[in-house]
């Protein structure tokens, strides 16, 4: 896995032609930001596919911590594998944008899978794709101490086309440190005592409350990690 893919979100992969034939096949749900659509415990006899907008799939523990599984966007499914196996689904399921979601019902995945090829591609691209997120994911909570994990998520996230101060990069995604702590994994507490440390080395700076990345630091720490994969 790349070390681009770390922030957990997958890239747009939108099809017209698969959202048109799509639509002939399920029916259209649309929901605000921050609905819960699905939660551990429902049974999935569908699958879904998101047309617009956001959606995080996250686990979370007796004592309410959460740890995020991926964040998915247009033109990915999900579902796919409590639907294919029978099992109800372990996850938390909720839009983080106004979103609208095509169900697909199980009887016409069986059908679409027999005879689209399209259809049956991106369905197996896409389940492979969180193969390898999960391995990735894996190695970096294995091998990675927190702090570094954070670190490598603010740096998969630095916007290298749009440099407003010299020296530094902002991110392209705006973390509270909650959310930071869903995605690495850890308690918020224990992020904002990482993120003094990143500052107190340089690596960050807050201005405005806008988290900014050294940018002289970001490529040595890209170099490292670079170094560290081909070895």
């Amino acid at each position: 896995m790349s070390f681009e893919s770390s922030n957990l979100t997958f890239p747009e992969q939108y099809n017209a032609e698969l959202d048109r034939l799509l639509l002939s096949y399920s029916v259209k749900m649309s929901y605000s930001a921050k609905h819960t659509f699905s939660v551990p415990g429902d049974e999935l006899n569908c699958i879904y596919y998101i047309k617009e907008g956001r959606t995080k799939h996250y686990m979370m523990n007796d004592d309410g911590t959460e740890k995020i599984l991926y964040t998915l966007t247009p033109g990915w499914f999900f579902g796919e594998i409590g639907w294919f196996l029978g099992y109800s689904t372990g996850l938390y399921s909720q839009t983080e944008l106004p979103s609208v979601l095509y169900r697909v019902d199980g009887d016409a995945c069986r059908r679409l899978l027999n005879q689209d090829e399209m259809f049956r591609d991106t369905l197996i691209r896409g389940y492979c794709h969180k193969l390898l997120v999960m391995r990735y994911e894996i190695e970096n909570l294995t091998f990675n101490s927190c702090k570094n994990r954070i670190k490598r998520l603010l740096a998969s996230s630095v916007d290298l086309k749009n440099v407003t101060d010299p020296g530094w990069y902002d991110l392209k995604v705006k973390y509270t440190h909650y959310e930071l702590g869903v995605i690495v994994g850890s308690a918020r507490v224990t992020v904002s005592k990482l993120m003094n440390e990143l500052c107190n080395e340089g690596f960050i700076r807050v201005i405005n409350r806008r988290v900014q990345v050294n940018a002289e630091k970001y490529r040595a720490y890209i170099g490292s990690t670079r170094e560290e994969r081909d070895v």
